[in-house]
């Protein structure tokens, strides 16, 4: 037995599988710092950058010594080309890169990428091998990033995924890999859970009644516990499949009611929301494995989870950070309002059970009263005024505005009346939409005389706007075909990665409906990279 445990932890795969961990708990990483550093000092694009070095290891972790020295005199020339040209790279960026740290990073990309690209060059025309590939979704992605790339958006993460990500899903892993690369990956998520929810705990006080954890805003941290969520449901879903022990489900089961007790916590509705569709899709992939109950009895459980845990969750972020008392802020926070150090433990500035509730609650019922005064029955069709008008005084001005820094709402009801203010921003998008997109300086505009609006509230709005209408339209097969696709293999195969990659596959689309989910180097977006290669490889 003992010979058996030490074999398997000096076995390559053991170590693969740590790599895999390690590898997706750095873009949990990536996606705390993304969300809540500023830009000063570059320190928030600096995380964004490094994306690619996890992605990076994916790749070289399929690589070894022996296809280095096979093709050494390609590898050894880049090694010389990057080390005599390192030092004009470095002077080049010193002189001309608004962010000289930036660079560095993007540096240390090139330099990775180059031995990449020549592994995929070589493993691809020379070796012919090659992961079984479908091919029209494969083509479909391509035409995508490379109308993204060649767009008039100013834009420069398309052609960085599209090196990465081409390089990931050319790279012929074994099935074995593929499965343990799955496994890392739902492991490295729910690590980088406990780790950023333990620093929220230490550092993060419950002074809002919208909870935030470890972000700088609250709809950032629904978007992180989904991610989590997916994750957790992704694991019941294989504990089912392979008959693992009940503690290790009741583990997974519990860990799920914890997530989603978090999600509560948060009072977002586009991540309740989300939640309700990914709980959906999630009984239906649990039904198909055999060892899995009725899918009423899947959900009472979940709920009863949920009844335990939030208790739980609740005095966790309420009491805990009271006991270490080394609050931070992040940019624009700092206010008399917020939680400091010597305030003590019952201050008023805690958000307590009452005071949550009531915000809850009062956020449901607003969107139950926003929801029947705009169904079709009771809409009224002077809501808003044109978005080309100027409204109020502003055409009596001697220097007329822009149009797009003319106040589109400007009575004081319109600002808190959220269907009117998200269907006046999808017009506004929708009617700017071109064939080639708009760089980020002609974007926007002034909703309120007070509240500016810098992006499109959906992901497919956004995308149109940054790259133009002909990408909008391969995103949409890319996704929903893409999930269907995933539907009928799963059925075929009973495969829980299937189930895993297809609720990471609309966590963006079903919460970018609304929110923002698309920020280059966010967690969400990764993963839906990574979605696209589990559509595009076929099964093996």
């Amino acid at each position: 037995m003992r010979d058996r445990k030490k074999n398997k932890l000096l076995s390559g795969d053991f170590w693969k599988r740590i790599l895999y961990t390690a590898c997706f708990f750095f873009f949990c990483v990536i996606e705390q710092r993304e969300k809540s550093l500023s830009w000063e000092k570059d320190w928030r694009a600096i995380f964004q950058n490094l994306t690619g070095i996890p992605l990076a290891l994916l790749i070289f972790s399929h690589y070894g010594l022996k296809d280095i020295r096979k093709w050494k005199r390609p590898f050894l020339g880049w090694t010389v080309v990057w080390i005599l040209g390192m030092p004009f790279l470095l002077l080049w960026g010193r002189n001309h890169w608004p962010f000289f740290n930036v660079w560095i990073v993007i540096t240390l990309n090139i330099v990775l990428y180059g031995y990449i690209i020549l592994f995929t060059v070589i493993r691809v025309f020379l070796e012919k091998r090659l992961p079984k590939l479908n091919g029209r979704y494969l083509t479909l992605w391509i035409v995508m990033m490379a109308w993204m790339i060649f767009s008039r958006s100013t834009l420069q993460w398309p052609l960085y995924y599209f090196i990465m990500f081409l390089c990931f899903y050319l790279t012929d892993y074994s099935q074995k890999e593929r499965d343990q690369m799955y496994l890392g990956m739902l492991d490295g998520i729910i690590l980088g859970f406990f780790v950023i929810q333990g620093l929220s705990f230490v550092f993060r006080p419950f002074d809002s009644a919208r909870y935030r954890g470890m972000f700088g805003n609250s709809n950032w941290n629904s978007l992180f516990y989904l991610e989590v969520l997916a994750a957790v449901l992704a694991r019941i879903i294989r504990a089912a499949k392979d008959g693992a022990r009940k503690w290790l489900k009741a583990y997974y089961w519990i860990g799920a009611g914890t997530v989603l007790s978090f999600e509560l916590l948060t009072i977002g509705r586009t991540g309740w929301l989300t939640a309700i569709v990914m709980i959906g899709i999630f009984l239906k992939f649990l039904g198909r494995t055999r060892a899995a109950g009725k899918w009423f009895q899947s959900l009472l459980l979940l709920s009863v989870c949920v009844l335990l845990t939030f208790p739980l969750c609740f005095a966790a972020a309420r009491y805990l950070p009271p006991v270490f008392h080394h609050p931070i802020w992040y940019e624009g926070e700092w206010s008399e309002e917020k939680v400091h150090s010597w305030d003590p433990w019952d201050s008023e500035k805690y958000v307590d059970i009452d005071e949550y509730f009531d915000a809850a609650l009062g956020r449901v019922i607003k969107s139950f009263r926003l929801l029947r005064e705009h169904s079709p029955f009771s809409l009224n069709a002077d809501a808003a005024a044109p978005l080309d008008e100027t409204p109020g005084e502003a055409a009596e001005e001697a220097e007329p505005l822009p149009p797009n820094k003319i106040p589109v709402l400007v009575r004081p009801e319109q600002s808190t009346d959220d269907f009117l203010v998200r269907s006046t921003i999808y017009k506004y998008y929708f009617k700017h939409l071109n064939l080639f997109g708009h760089p980020t300086e002609e974007q926007g505009f002034q909703l309120t005389p007070y509240y500016w609006i810098g992006h499109a509230h959906n992901i497919f709005l956004q995308y149109g706007t940054d790259f133009g209408v002909p990408v909008m339209i391969p995103f949409a097969v890319l996704v929903f075909g893409g999930a269907i696709s995933l539907w009928k293999r799963s059925e075929k195969s009973y495969g829980s990665a299937e189930a895993g990659y297809c609720l990471y596959l609309l966590i963006p689309v079903v919460f970018g409906m609304f929110e923002y989910s698309w920020g280059v180097g966010s967690l969400s977006i990764t993963m839906l990279f990574m979605a696209f290669g589990k559509v595009i490889c076929a099964d093996e």
